[in-house]
């Protein structure tokens, strides 16, 4: 029996994943250039700071990937394993005093930086060294340097790391023993950090920079450091260190007249928490990644389209030759933005579900049965992923989404403190529970004039949603649960009005 061409389309249709590893080399081809982009590719930021699922991994691997374009550029990438960053930290918390942690650590970055760039810089130039005379030499004694050690020769990134890191506790087990907490000298640290004379490898990296364009250091996956069980101040400071040591080694080359830029991708809790902790809190420019606008989602979903072949075309058009235009009285494309928390890879993940659904019954489009089993599915999905994002900020809030389960959509502020305190949440704790799914999205508050407003309503500014709830709370506060949640804690949806 043959297939029509509709069905053929949607079956050859691919939204695709959001930025995984296998895709990069994909990625280009549908692309959005938003703004943010723009900003980081320029070098006007230092960091990239979303929420999970925003696109940070996908503007890390574009920014990679054109800054490479020209050959002279020095591109670092970096991608921590996040079991190193975890072994970094055990080490950090186990041998080194209060005193001395921030500046051995900033030490420790500035070290492993300048062999990752050293490592780069014979990686790239390999053959390149041996056709150009101007190379020749300075490679030469530039892999001297470098390979007096031999653990920094082999591997990846995080295996380069892991030998760093190995090294260093046996060093420190060697000279002191099982001496804990110990404060050491800034003699101590040179000892007990450099294998290399760093002075002189710096000079020699330095000399060569300089007969290249830029250095471009790029710093993704720093998020997977961190322990399922909350941030703690440790975790902030290896951060803050590793940016005051990029910010140091930025400063040294621009006095040798060698341009080099920094930009590291964190999550938005993470940057707070950064913030909040650090006297300086202008010093990190910044972009944010937080999406507030349905019509950008609609041009991220169009561009993939295009990407399977549609011809270009406004998205309505393309978008009616794959789905039904209305489900349950709302445009659809809409229906499914209000149900992906505003952020691209939710929304992807979420039209990826409703096509597998019409797929595999041979619907030649998306129709309301494939859309309402797609939600249920992702909605699943997305209790689970805001559980562990919501457990990495506060360890005792892990499970608290399931206290909606079976319960109205919209419920009063007391309703809603009372849920949370059945839940075991303590009622000392309740108001910074609350604060958090708000934050999330997970919760809205419902207006005078019926509109609900969610975090990504008010372009994620927390003080103004807060200032929103003050105003309520004389008239009768009232939350509202995010529709993405509904079906997943099959709570009671609220008839349209």
């Amino acid at each position: 029996m043959p297939i029509d061409k509709e069905q053929s389309l949607l079956e050859r249709l691919s939204f695709g994943a959001s930025a995984a590893e296998n895709e990069f080399r994909e990625l280009s081809g549908y692309y959005l250039d938003t703004d943010q982009f723009q900003r980081a590719l320029r070098g006007e930021v230092r960091l990239v700071v979303g929420r999970k699922g925003s696109g940070k991994t996908a503007i890390f691997a574009q920014v990679r990937d054109r800054t490479r374009q020209n050959t002279q550029n020095i591109v670092v990438d970096l991608r921590p394993d996040g079991y190193q960053l975890l072994k970094f930290k055990e080490m950090v918390l186990k041998y080194l005093g209060p005193g001395a942690l921030e500046h051995t650590v900033t030490a420790f970055w500035e070290y492993l930086l300048l062999l990752e760039i050293c490592h780069k810089l014979l990686q790239k130039d390999r053959t390149m060294h041996t056709r150009d005379r101007r190379l020749l030499e300075p490679y030469r004694h530039l892999a001297s340097l470098y390979d007096s050690d031999e653990y920094v020769t082999e591997g990846d990134f995080s295996e380069r790391l892991s030998g760093l890191l190995q090294h260093i506790t046996d060093d420190y087990q060697a000279k002191y023993g099982d001496e804990f907490n110990r404060t050491l000298t800034q003699q101590e640290i040179t000892e007990l950090l450099y294998q290399h004379d760093v002075n002189k490898l710096r000079e020699q990296i330095v000399d060569y920079l300089r007969l290249k364009n830029m250095l471009f250091l790029l710093f993704d996956n720093l998020n997977k450091g961190w322990p399922t069980h909350g941030l703690t101040a440790t975790d902030v400071a290896i951060l803050r260190a590793l940016l005051e040591a990029t910010r140091k080694l930025e400063r040294q080359l621009q006095r040798r007249e060698v341009r080099c830029f920094t930009l590291a991708f964190l999550r938005n809790d993470v940057y707070e928490l950064l913030v909040s902790e650090t006297p300086d809190r202008g010093k990190e420019g910044r972009v944010a990644l937080d999406w507030s606008d349905p019509d950008l989602l609609r041009e991220v979903i169009r561009r993939r389209l295009l990407y399977s072949d549609l011809p270009e075309r406004p998205f309505n058009d393309l978008w009616q030759r794959i789905c039904v235009s209305h489900i349950a009285g709302e445009e659809s494309s809409q229906y499914l933005i209000d149900r992906s928390l505003m952020r691209p890879r939710a929304l992807i993940d979420l039209a990826n579900h409703c096509r597998g659904f019409a797929v595999n019954l041979g619907h030649p489009k998306m129709e309301p049965d494939d859309i309402r089993k797609g939600v249920q599915a992702f909605s699943s999905d997305l209790v689970k992923e805001i559980g562990y994002e919501i457990r990495d900020v506060l360890p005792a809030a892990e499970n608290v989404l399931y206290a909606f389960i079976d319960e109205p959509q919209t419920l009063p502020a007391r309703s809603v403190h009372a849920l949370l305190e059945r839940g075991g949440i303590p009622s000392t704790m309740t108001e910074n529970i609350v604060s958090i799914l708000l934050w999330y999205g997970v919760l809205g508050v419902r207006r005078t004039d019926g509109t609900v407003t969610y975090i990504y309503t008010v372009n994620y500014e927390m003080q103004i949603l807060m200032g929103i709830i003050q105003k309520l709370e004389s008239q009768g506060l009232v939350y509202v649960v995010n529709p993405a949640f509904v079906p997943g804690l099959q709570i009671h949806e609220d008839r349209p009005r």
